[in-house]
C-alpha cells in the first residue's frame, strides 16, 4: 500500500494523515459519550479538544524531534514533514495534560473528573493511530517467520538486517493492547458511575496511565527503532517513570478519599478539582 490515499489535483491526502484524523474523531466522539453519561457540559469538551488538538500534535513532534535530534540537526528542513512519520505519543500525551490542566484551571472545572472522561476515548484513539506506522512502515520489531509477520521494504530496514523481508509487526502489538486497556477502562468506568464513593477521581485516567505504559515497556523490547539513551530504551525509562507516579497517585488519592469517607461517612464525595 502506498502513502498516498488519493489526490486532488496536486494535493496529496496521505494515508497516515486520514488515519490520524479518523483517530482522532472517533476519540472525541467516545468521550462525547462519556460526558452525556455524567452529565457535564458538552461545550467544555470542546474546549478541551480545541485547545489539546494542536497543543498535543505539536508537543507529540518537538518531543520525537528532541530523542532523534542527531538526524533532524543533519537536516533541519524534515523537522516539519510530519507526513513523513515522527510523532511521539509520549509527547502527545503530556502536551494534552498540560493543555487540559490548565484549562480546567481556567473554567475551575475537576482536572480528575475530565481526565476520567476522555481516558477510554484516547486510548481507542492510540490503537487506532498505531496504523499509521504500518504505512509508514516504523515501529516494526526483531526478524520473524511467523504467519502474521510483515513485509519491509528494503529502504526501511535497519543496518545489519537489510538481508531480512518479515519482521514483527510491532505496531500490531500496541493496537492490541490498547483495545485491551479500552475495555478494561470502558467495564471499569461503567462500575464507577455505579458505585462512585468505590473510588478517587482520576482513578480512570491513572488506570489507564499504568496499563498503557506497562504494555509499551513490554512491547518497546520488541522494536527495532526505539530512541535511546545509552543502553537504555526511552519508551521503556518514560514508561517506568509514568507506572511509578500514576501508581503512587492513585493509591494516595484513594487513601485520602476513603479517610474522608470514614470522617463523613453519610456525606456527598466531592466532585471538584481534588
Amino acid at each position: 500500500m502506498g502513502k498516498i490515499a488519493f489526490s486532488i489535483g496536486t494535493i496529496n491526502f496521505n494515508w497516515f494523515g486520514i488515519i490520524l484524523a479518523t483517530a482522532i474523531i472517533i476519540a472525541v466522539a467516545i468521550s462525547w459519550y462519556y460526558v452525556r453519561l455524567r452529565n457535564e457540559d458538552p461545550d467544555k469538551l470542546l474546549g478541551l479538544t480545541l485547545y489539546s488538538l494542536p497543543v498535543g500534535l505539536v508537543a507529540a513532534r518537538a518531543y520525537y524531534v528532541a530523542v532523534n535530534w542527531q538526524f533532524y540537526a543533519a537536516d533541519p528542513n524534515e523537522i516539519l514533514q510530519v507526513k513523513h512519520g515522527g510523532l511521539a505519543i509520549h509527547g502527545a500525551i503530556i502536551g494534552v495534560l498540560l493543555t487540559i490542566l490548565v484549562y480546567c484551571q481556567k473554567e475551575k472545572i475537576s482536572f480528575w473528573r475530565w481526565a476520567d472522561i476522555i481516558a477510554p476515548g484516547v486510548i481507542f484513539g492510540q490503537a487506532i493511530g498505531q496504523w499509521g506506522n504500518f504505512i509508514n512502515q516504523e515501529a516494526f520489531g526483531y526478524p520473524t517467520d511467523v504467519a502474521w509477520g510483515i513485509y519491509i521494504d528494503y529502504i526501511y530496514r535497519p543496518l545489519g538486517y537489510e538481508q531480512f523481508d518479515f519482521f514483527h509487526p510491532v505496531f500490531l502489538y500496541q493496537c492490541l493492547w490498547d483495545l485491551v486497556v479500552f475495555s478494561i477502562l470502558i467495564i471499569v468506568s461503567w462500575l464507577l458511575t455505579k458505585h462512585p464513593r468505590k473510588s478517587a477521581p482520576g482513578s480512570v485516567f491513572l488506570l489507564y496511565i499504568i496499563l498503557y505504559s506497562v504494555g509499551r515497556f513490554v512491547i518497546e523490547g520488541l522494536r527495532l527503532d526505539s530512541e535511546m539513551v545509552g543502553a537504555w530504551r526511552v519508551a521503556q525509562l518514560v514508561s517506568v517513570i509514568a507506572i511509578i507516579m500514576a501508581g503512587v497517585l492513585m493509591i494516595w488519592r484513594n487513601y485520602t478519599l476513603q479517610n474522608r469517607l470514614q470522617l463523613n461517612p453519610l456525606g456527598r464525595r466531592d466532585g471538584g478539582s481534588h
